[in-house]
């Protein structure tokens, strides 16, 4: 059988693709590196590095068996994790999955409060930029962000917990950041930047209402990342339009102006599965992110915060006869 700890060193130096990289980031000296690759050498049979110049070069065979080792060495730290919980007494695990809109806002003071009441429970996060669906097919226990489908799935518990528009978010020195609000129509001779996937639910909501206004997007720049976005729109050169949640905290160079109506909107929700949503844990997570919708609810205009479904009363806006897009 392979030695883990030797493929681990492994998968770390077809990584970094040198020896003393390596060593740093696994806390070795280059010398016990060294010899973790010649004995997996003997072990395999197989060439895994070959010396170039000062330096060395991984071979294919390295990385096909790195990139095969890799989930099995996954699982293992899972297991070991497994193991380190149930020696330091840990009541288990729960993961947690959440969609990038809130990813720096919610997540964070989320965490903090859970680790705080429950010390002794283990809370896997991890961040996805997919439905609820694509999160509860990843063996995540709770999951917060949008849902593609309108009936809930049976083996899940589903609470609404927020339902917002969209801003447009611009470089502080545009000709529209004055405004207080915008239409989608003001945009429609704009380069715009964002981060969603083209062919994703999220955009072509976006793109539906912009095609009701009368105007496809011109996407120019598509990155993978929110702060890249927020750098093409600072130059003052691109427009994005992003759900208000995400207008919060933004660098000092870049505005959100609210979408006026008509203007899409959507929800939040959280997704539990039901054998464990009667886990105090559990529920005094969901009580967090009600707790966190509603602050947010307060401070974000046209941002209603949801319970069993419904805004309060008093929280229902004039702009009732927006088009809600119900897609949680």
């Amino acid at each position: 059988m392979l030695d883990p700890v030797k493929l681990r060193v492994l998968r770390s130096v077809v990584e970094t693709g040198s020896i003393r990289a390596s060593s740093e980031a696994l806390g070795y000296t280059p010398s016990a590196v060294s010899q973790h690759l010649t004995s997996l050498r003997r072990e395999t049979g197989l060439e895994l590095v070959e010396r170039s110049g000062r330096g060395i070069t991984v071979t294919a065979h390295a990385r096909q068996l790195a990139a095969e080792a890799g989930p099995a060495l996954d699982a293992l730290s899972t297991l070991e994790r497994t193991v380190k919980d149930l020696r330091s007494g840990r009541t288990g695990t729960l993961r947690l999955g959440y969609a990038t809109s809130i990813a720096a806002t919610w997540i964070p003071e989320l965490a903090r409060d859970v680790r705080q009441a429950y010390p002794d429970l283990g809370l896997e996060l991890a961040l996805r930029d997919c439905s609820c669906e694509d999160l509860a097919e990843a063996g995540m226990d709770i999951v917060v962000g949008e849902s593609t489908m309108t009936v809930p799935p049976e083996d899940w518990e589903v609470h609404e917990i927020l339902e917002e528009g969209y801003v447009a978010l611009v470089g502080a020195g545009h000709s529209l950041a004055a405004h207080s609000t915008v239409l989608l129509k003001d945009l429609a001779d704009e380069a715009w930047v964002t981060d969603d996937p083209l062919d994703s639910f999220w955009f072509d909501r976006i793109g539906a209402a912009c095609r009701a206004a009368g105007f496809s997007p011109r996407v120019e720049i598509n990155p993978n990342d929110f702060p890249t976005v927020l750098g093409f729109v600072a130059t003052g050169d691109y427009v994005s339009v992003q759900p208000s949640v995400i207008g919060q905290n933004l660098r000092p160079d870049v505005t959100a102006i609210p979408l006026a109506p008509p203007a899409p909107r959507r929800r939040l929700r959280v997704q539990i599965r039901r054998p464990i949503a009667r886990n105090p844990a559990t529920q005094f997570i969901v009580q967090r992110i009600h707790a966190v919708a509603a602050k947010r609810a307060a401070e974000i205009p046209g941002v209603l915060h949801l319970v069993d479904g419904a805004a309060p009363p008093d929280r229902v806006p004039v702009a009732q006869v927006l088009p809600v897009v119900q897609v949680s």
